[in-house]
């Protein structure tokens, strides 16, 4: 019995490793960019921006949404969008915040899961994680209380 739960904790310690090790993916593009228009709206599972970021100093994704407003120069109104990797911290009080001025305005959010500044996670993915999730505490409960 000892032996089976040695062996699940040195595994999530291993799986713990590993994704400490690797550098957090994000997706990188611009919608103002020719041939990166399709990042204004990036599909589900849609991995062609996702980059890995540079593990010691570009700690979280973020996503930039630019309403320019052009009309105040005469010209046509342009929404884009940014997504790149970030060196602000996550910070799970304040995800995103917003500013305004003279000419357009600007939304930005930060997070820190691969892939996260791309298409909003569906209940599909967190019904997975939270079935293996159950599953696991239900074969650690067996292997404790056998």
């Amino acid at each position: 019995m000892d032996f089976k739960i040695n062996i699940l904790l040195i595994s999530f310690l291993v799986y713990l490793r590993i994704n400490s090790v690797v550098g957090l993916k994000c997706h990188v593009c611009s919608s103002h960019v020719k041939g990166e228009e399709s990042c204004l709206s990036i599909a589900e599972g849609d991995s062609r921006f996702l980059r890995e970021c540079d593990s010691l100093t570009e700690v979280s994704c973020r996503t930039q949404q630019q309403y320019i407003e052009f009309e105040v120069l005469g010209q046509s109104h342009e929404p884009r969008t940014i997504r790149q990797c970030a060196t602000t911290p996550f910070d799970p009080d304040r995800p995103c915040y917003h500013r305004s001025g003279f000419g357009g305005k600007v939304s930005v959010c930060n997070c820190n899961q691969d892939g996260c500044n791309g298409a909003p996670r569906g209940v599909a993915a967190n019904l997975s994680l939270m079935t293996l999730l159950l599953a696991a505490g239900m074969v650690a409960k067996k292997m404790i209380f056998k």
